[in-house]
């Protein structure tokens, strides 16, 4: 039998490595655009059930506290001046502007959702829209859905509300927000009620900070992700949508801005001391001893750049690559067995074959931990 020539064998193997590269590198472009919608999906149809859920506990808990604090007024007097607000819309009562008692944790937990738990329903028809946002916009939260910037104001309210979401993967829930144009309606509902935003015309929204930006559409502008004043006070009050821009890079960001068609609610704020007693109950929640709420989360102060969950996590990439080391030494291993304890192609090949599973669980390992280190698309 004639020997085969080391510089074959050497060819032979780098061939073999090349091709397994371009199946692996194939493999993780199925899992972002595939794999990673299917984990959004799942993340979505839990988030609406607990959505609903708290919606209707938020709805039951309010009136009764509604109905409370209104024994021994005046028929007509409102306990809380929100201002005229539209018949169409279905808000939910609000508590007293400051309240010493009677509040429970249970009701304070809507107004201090944990990271990651739903906080509303967007719903854009334009661009075929329906998602719930989830509190926060790490990585983490982001690959559930849209997320809400903390320290932006809450959903209804007076200022400026805030949500990042994905273009390309997870979902890919503003994959599209380049498309809208004046005047398309965005309706949010959250736990005070359901509101209808409109696309500001970027001339209106911005006005002078135009001259900072990179370029301007007919219902968004595109800036840098530095530009953090997209999420700050304009003296109206507007719902601020944020994604990666061009798709598939974070090197700058696409920004749409909506007015609030209805008249905003007045935030309720609530006692120190309560919130101080419902942060010593639930350490996890976002409130520091001493904040009130006025309308967000305002013990996390606003994202200091727009980097914040789109950026990626470089903490992920010592992970990712023993992953799929793990991956690559099984599959070696699988082979090196199977040509040692066989001499028959077919049995070779069934011990490969074998070795798929865990392999294909090493490579699902891995692919997440690239996904959580690249900058979003």
């Amino acid at each position: 039998m004639t020997e085969v020539p080391t510089s074959a064998r050497v060819v032979g193997a780098v061939g073999r490595g090349l091709i397994t590269a371009g199946v692996v590198v194939l493999l993780f472009v199925v899992f972002q655009l595939w794999g990673t919608n299917i984990q959004e999906a799942r993340a979505q149809d839990d988030l609406r059930g607990d959505f609903a859920a708290s919606l209707t506990d938020a709805q039951t808990q309010l009136a009764t506290l509604d109905a409370t604090s209104r024994e021994g007024t005046a028929p007509n007097e409102s306990i809380v001046d929100a201002g005229d607000q539209s018949d169409e819309v279905d808000q939910l009562p609000l508590p007293t502007p400051t309240l010493p008692g009677g509040l429970t944790s249970d009701v304070l937990r809507h107004f201090f959702p944990n990271d990651g738990d739903a906080v509303a329903r967007i719903e854009i028809p334009a661009i075929d829209v329906d998602k719930i946002v989830v509190n926060g916009v790490q990585v983490a939260d982001l690959r559930k859905g849209p997320g809400h910037y903390p320290g932006t104001a809450a959903v209804g309210t007076e200022g400026n509300t805030s949500f990042a979401g994905h273009r390309t993967t997870y979902g890919a829930p503003f994959n599209r927000v380049d498309e809208l144009s004046p005047g398309d309606e965005i309706r949010v509902t959250g736990v005070l009620g359901t509101f209808t935003y409109r696309v500001m015309d970027p001339q209106s929204a911005f006005g002078d900070q135009l001259e900072t930006v990179h370029a301007e559409g007919e219902g968004h502008v595109i800036v840098r992700p530095s530009a953090t004043w997209v999420l700050g006070d304009f003296d109206d009050n507007r719902l601020t949508l944020t994604a990666c821009h061009p798709k598939l890079s974070s090197r700058q960001r696409i920004i749409v801005a909506a007015e609030l068609v209805d008249a905003p609610l007045v935030a309720p704020t609530f006692d120190p001391e309560l919130i101080a007693a419902f942060a010593s109950d639930n350490p996890d929640a976002p409130v520091l001893p001493g904040e009130t709420f006025d309308g967000s989360p305002a013990a996390q102060a606003p994202a200091s750049d727009l980097d914040e969950g789109l950026n990626g996590e470089r903490e992920a990439i010592p992970g990712a690559v023993l992953w799929m080391l793990a991956a690559v030494g099984l599959w070696m291993i699988g082979g090196m067995l199977g040509r040692h304890l066989f001499d028959e192609r077919l049995r070779r090949v069934a011990v490969r074959v074998t070795a798929l599973v865990p392999v294909a669980l090493c490579l699902w390992f891995s692919f997440e931990m690239i996904d959580r280190a690249l900058p979003a698309g």
